[in-house]
């Protein structure tokens, strides 16, 4: 994306101010009672459906700067007093970057131009300690629960998982709210189905999964500030379309660069969503009601999180 296109198009979803000088949680604040009430109306079956990936020794991090959770068992059959040495318990620890698995990224997770969301000065905000604005903390209270509605690319364009040079259009979200009879409303959280996730999950590809990969193009950024969207989340790494051309142009990761920098809108990654796709085609609804919040990690770039989807 040339960078003079981007400035315009960053310059139009800016969301700097709105909620603010001292705001942290962007567009989550587009989520407010009567959201959370309609998103409880979704819930008639009750049924449940967890979009995460496990987090353990086998997960889809290559190493590459990233690696997967290992655990370590501090304590196995301890007793709780030596003189009742019947009475045991266990404890572990983990070690693990945040974003191993299924998780959501911060506000401050990146930037250009040295400046973060609401005009904050990355020098000044971030540091080895962490994020002194703009962490996960601050999408971690009050949460992360809305009105999702799952939108099924893959299925809108009749194939299992898209190309992995697939960039999605404004047009095909549009499409796929039509065939799936949805409307967004503001508030809502957006699920992208790409059908990437099945070379991890299936194919037991890490390398393929953390690859070049088919996601949203850096034209739907406007799509999510037009609809008063809350957050956007994918089955794929990056949530954007990642290919060579994008990462060498003049903004790499411009979807997350318009989301994260200038929309103050959380991005939530590797979400596994074949389960839920496949009920929400057989019984032809797509909106449910989401909890997903991260866990509070103070000045933290990203949390891991756990995402239910009852329907």
């Amino acid at each position: 994306m040339r960078r003079q296109d981007f400035d315009a198009l960053a310059e139009r979803l800016r969301n700097w101010g709105r909620w603010g000088a001292d705001d942290q949680r962007g567009t989550l604040n587009h989520i407010g009672p009567e959201t959370l009430k309609d998103a409880v109306a979704t819930v008639t079956s009750g049924k449940l459906f967890n979009l995460g990936l496990n987090f353990d020794r086998n997960g889809p991090q290559t190493g590459a700067g990233r690696f997967n959770p290992k655990l370590y068992v501090t304590d196995l059959f301890t007793p709780l007093n030596p003189a009742r040495p019947n009475v045991v318990y266990s404890d572990d620890v983990i070690h693990m970057p945040l974003q191993a698995a299924t998780q959501w990224d911060a506000l401050g997770h990146v930037h250009y131009d040295g400046v973060l969301y609401n005009n904050c000065n990355a020098r000044e905000t971030l540091t080895e300690k962490g994020a002194a604005k703009m962490g996960i903390e601050h999408l971690a209270s009050p949460g992360i629960m809305s009105r999702g509605v799952l939108l099924d690319i893959a299925r809108l364009k009749r194939m299992e998982r898209l190309a992995i040079d697939y960039a999605i259009t404004v047009d095909d979200l549009n499409a796929a709210c039509a065939a799936q009879g949805v409307s967004m409303r503001k508030g809502d959280v957006v699920l992208i189905r790409t059908g990437h996730i099945q070379r991890f999950t299936i194919d037991q590809d890490r390398q393929a999964f953390n690859s070049m990969q088919p996601g949203l193009s850096p034209a739907c950024a406007e799509w999510v500030h037009e609809h008063s969207l809350a957050a956007v989340c994918a089955d794929n790494v990056a949530v954007e379309v990642l290919s060579a051309e994008g990462l060498s142009s003049d903004m790499p990761l411009a979807f997350h660069m318009l989301c994260l920098r200038d929309m103050g809108c959380p991005l939530g990654e590797m979400f596994n969503l074949d389960a839920l796709a496949a009920d929400c085609a057989a019984d032809g609804r797509w909106a449910f009601l989401l909890a997903a919040p991260p866990i509070a990690f103070t000045n933290a770039f990203g949390s891991p999180v756990n995402p239910l989807a009852l329907k």
